[in-house]
């Protein structure tokens, strides 16, 4: 595999838009979506992640909006695609999709009913490995898989070749840095928690990976700029806590649900989420209003 460029930055995560009551991608606005990202400085775009609903999707469905993604961003970023599967056949063919429509990577969590052993876990992810030749991003997910993966096994997993990144989700905050030091080549770590970013960034992760980054692109860059290229976080915290209101109810009340409430009340909706997701209402959305409302990066 030829070298590759490490990332440093923000990497965007899209809401998939849906239009026809939640049945069909809403295409041009997706298209629009993934050019706002591009225009806010990040570095890279997950499309099909959590943010973007990969859970409601059929394979074919799911093949379909990485195809129209990468087709679109066509280079002027790097493109991953989420393809998280239950079934190791099924995980296999988005990641060969994903490779053949031209994008850089493929994001992997390890979604299942049952909790995975470590031998599970590690054949999990070096047989998608084996199958392609583009980059794999490592998703430690526990809040929604219900694994943690541990340092050892992420350790293990480093040394596949095209194994390359990982994105680290567990909240623990020593987890970079024990990434870091069990590591023994140059793998790249992407901080998952937005409500942890700063301490994230300080600890020496890569990239940002933030949920929010859908509705704050450019704010998620800017945050980014300012602790890790400037190294002036008395600066970035009080960014971050203009931030913090609306990452934390995001957070709280779920990032689908949240997210696309938000462009809603902001005037761009996005569509409702499949069932069984819904919008939020009553005080929820209330609630959210009034952050989005405050926050003043709106007005």
């Amino acid at each position: 595999m030829p070298p590759r460029e490490k990332l440093r930055g923000v990497v965007g995560y899209p809401v998939t838009p849906l239009k026809a009551g939640g049945t069909k991608l809403d295409e041009d606005r997706f298209c629009t979506m993934l050019d706002i990202l591009i225009e806010s400085g990040v570095c890279g775009q997950t499309i099909i992640g959590s943010t973007g609903s990969f859970g409601s999707f059929a394979e074919e469905e799911r093949k379909t909006i990485a195809a129209v993604a990468a087709g679109h961003i066509n280079g002027r970023v790097r493109v991953f695609i989420g393809i998280g599967a239950t079934a190791t056949d099924e995980a296999i063919r988005l990641a060969k999709h994903a490779q053949d429509v031209g994008a850089a990577g493929v994001q992997v969590a390890a979604m299942m009913h049952w909790p995975l052993t470590e031998s599970e876990l590690y054949t999990y992810y070096s047989a998608i490995a084996a199958a392609v030749s583009i980059s794999v991003v490592v998703h430690n997910v526990p809040a929604l898989s219900g694994m943690d993966l541990q340092p050892p096994l992420l350790a293990r997993l480093a040394q596949i070749e095209n194994v390359v990144c990982f994105k680290e989700g567990s909240g623990d905050l020593a987890r970079v840095s024990r990434l870091k030091h069990l590591t023994d080549r140059d793998i790249e770590i992407w901080h998952d928690q937005d409500a942890t970013a700063l301490q994230g960034l300080a600890a020496g992760a890569d990239v940002w990976a933030p949920v929010v980054s859908a509705l704050l692109p450019d704010r998620c860059v800017e945050l980014y700029e300012l602790a890790v290229t400037k190294k002036d976080f008395s600066a970035a915290r009080r960014l971050f806590d203009r931030m913090f209101p609306v990452i934390d109810f995001v957070t709280k009340k779920g990032a689908v649900r949240a997210l696309h409430t938000a462009f809603e009340l902001l005037g761009n909706p996005v569509g409702s989420p499949r069932p069984p997701l819904q919008l939020l209402d009553g005080d929820d959305r209330k609630e959210l209003d009034t952050l989005l409302s405050q926050s003043g990066f709106f007005n």
